[in-house]
């Protein structure tokens, strides 16, 4: 279950040019607004129950649900699937935005990768701390070593030459200090090399199709502060499915530019 965030992505253009959502009738696409807000509310990618709970939630009768979603799953706007509950024998429905889904794991990796990157560190500390107390010899090395990394400061030029290279440049004054904690951070692991290990890995970001997506690339300051640069760089390389469309469909949309299908 994802956190309940108190705003919804909502991208007009990728709205309005979705070609499916285009022919879904005004009452099909207010009906299908209304779901995803209540999935907003609800904090999930579905929404589930008879069609007269989900008429209830949505605010609507429900005949304008029952023909919304004939219309939904006709033209493939959702997913949506049909049980009969054991007890009482109605159809239960289940309507899932693929767009919110995969939103939602988006997030739930976000947080993953966050949770094992303090872990990680967490595990650092403790083999720092263990070891101090067990050898006197080593002693004076930790305590060197802790100092030197509580000394070190990254060079305004590293950071500049690190900015410059992430291919979307917005908040710099954000991104600048989140690039400095990575550099700190990185200190640790990788000693000396830790500029050349992070300037490499944003070159290669920016090199890579998730780095060329233009608005819809991280901002630095989110890449940096949440260790993006430690990623697995394949998925990088990874093309969303409705990227690859068939050329026959790419053609019939000449008037108006492609854009992402929106919460489908």
């Amino acid at each position: 279950m994802a956190e309940n965030l108190a705003w919804i992505k909502f991208f007009v253009g990728d709205w309005r040019r979705d070609p499916k959502v285009s022919m879904l009738s005004a009452a099909g696409r207010g009906a299908w607004l209304e779901m995803i807000l209540t999935m907003h509310d609800l904090s999930d990618c579905k929404v589930q129950g008879t069609v007269r709970e989900i008429a209830r939630m949505c605010h609507l009768d429900s005949s304008e649900i029952q023909s919304a979603l004939q219309e939904l799953y006709r033209l493939g706007v959702a997913d949506i699937s049909w049980c009969d509950d054991p007890v009482t024998g109605e159809a239960i429905v289940t309507v899932v935005s693929r767009r919110l889904e995969r939103e939602q794991k988006t997030r739930s990796d976000a947080r993953e990768r966050q949770k094992k990157y303090r872990q990680k560190k967490q595990s650092q500390e403790n083999n720092n701390e263990v070891t101090s107390d067990s050898d006197s010899d080593s002693d004076s090395d930790s305590d060197s070593d802790r100092k030197d990394v509580k000394a070190y400061k990254p060079k305004v030029s590293e950071i500049e030459a690190i900015y410059a290279a992430y291919p979307r440049r917005v908040k710099p004054t954000e991104a600048k200090k989140r690039i400095e904690s990575a550099l700190i951070s990185l200190r640790k692991e990788h000693g000396d090399e830790n500029f050349a290990y992070l300037l490499d890995r944003t070159r290669k970001f920016a090199d890579s199709p998730a780095g060329k997506r233009g608005e819809f690339t991280p901002h630095p300051s989110s890449w940096y502060n949440q260790g993006r640069y430690m990623d697995d760089p394949n998925e990088w390389y990874r093309v969303d499915s409705e990227q690859k469309k068939p050329n026959q469909q790419q053609q019939q949309q000449t008037t108006r530019p492609r854009g992402r299908t929106y919460l489908g």
